[in-house]
């Protein structure tokens, strides 16, 4: 356990209430919480007993008091956020996806390399056991080689109507394809080579999000290749209908030797010719994993779980989703674009 911290949350919304329990049990303390919605950050505040809450996130993040920052905001904000925690010297903890663009980027990693604090992102479903278990039994061999792994994530229109704004955190492909593709390139030991997609609006007339101008494409089909030869596929909507009952597949892999279906969380089966095996996996708060290693890296005790070149490496591969579902074609991922500046 590293030494106290003081911490402030930016947004008080079900991330930023995620992070805020998990700084608290992990025997840190939440400071001040920053949100426009200055009551829902009171009644989070008051909660988990977090002394102050402002609506303004540069002046919480410039905080004298405040050692590190969790970015909990939407995607827009997370570079301003970021630079404005790393100039005032604090450590900063963002939330998934790293950025919009790779010019944002650029300046998140600059800002935070020229203070020299430690910066950390949140995939902590990467950091499920049952991720680990399937990259072990795909080293061992146990599926062959090549491999191909189907994803689901198939949703209704989301309360957060910024999920949906192509200017604000820009659908599923940006916001929640992100876990998948890390998922892929961790279970493969391998990175994306080239990308194909297909995209729609499902939702386009839903009067939820009428008020947006610009809606994010919330549908479609993506199939990611691997130098490895492996492949990922994901089918994935947000624009489902209101109360819509069908339930999403579980994660498959397969190979010519076997393959796992179920979820890297809770349980995995595994299939090797006519034999079968259940897994059941631990239960795990995957927020105080990843900001318990953030706050030991911190103290000078490892490294947090994921960086900037993770982020990156997700951003590159979202680009290329979004350029092959304009072009009709396959797309190469963009390497060059994943290394800084």
């Amino acid at each position: 356990m590293s030494e106290g911290l003081t911490v402030a949350v930016l947004g008080a919304g079900e991330m930023g209430a995620c992070h805020v329990e998990a700084w608290t049990a992990l025997g840190h303390r939440v400071a001040v919480i920053a949100d426009l919605d200055t009551d829902r950050a009171e009644a989070l505040a008051e909660r988990y007993r977090v002394d102050r809450v402002t609506a303004d996130f540069e002046r919480a993040a410039s905080d004298p008091g405040v050692q590190a920052v969790s970015v909990c905001l939407p995607l827009a904000l997370h570079a301003p956020a970021t630079v404005a925690a790393a100039r005032a010297g604090k450590h900063v903890f963002t939330e998934k996806p790293l950025a919009r663009t790779f010019a944002e980027a650029d300046r998140m990693q600059r800002a935070v390399e020229e203070a020299g604090v430690q910066f950390g992102i949140g995939f902590q479903r990467n950091l499920a056991q049952g991720v680990t278990l399937l990259r072990e039994w795909a080293a061992q061999g146990r599926f062959g080689r090549p491999m191909v792994f189907s994803s689901d994530l198939l949703m209704e229109v989301r309360p957060k109507r910024a999920m949906h704004d192509r200017n604000g955190n820009n659908g599923p492909l940006t916001d929640g394809g992100c876990h998948y593709y890390l998922l892929w390139q961790t279970v493969f030991r391998s990175l994306p080579r080239t990308v194909y997609a297909q995209g729609r609006i499902l939702a386009l007339d839903r009067p939820e999000i009428a008020h947006l101008e610009h809606l994010a494409i919330d549908t479609a089909v993506v199939t990611v290749a691997y130098e490895s030869g492996d492949i990922g596929t994901l089918t994935v909507s947000w624009g489902l209908a209101q109360g819509f009952q069908m339930a999403r597949r579980p994660d498959r892999l397969i190979g010519p030797r076997g393959g796992a279906e179920g979820t890297v969380h809770s349980c995995l089966t595994l299939y090797e010719g006519d034999r079968v095996e259940t897994h059941p996996i631990p239960p795990q708060d995957l927020h105080r994993v990843e900001l318990g290693r953030f706050a030991e890296a911190i103290a000078g005790r490892g490294r947090p779980a994921y960086g900037f070149a993770t982020g990156r490496q997700m951003l590159a591969v979202t680009e290329a989703i979004f350029a092959s579902i304009a072009s009709g074609r396959e797309v190469a991922v963009r390497w060059e674009d994943y290394r800084c500046c």
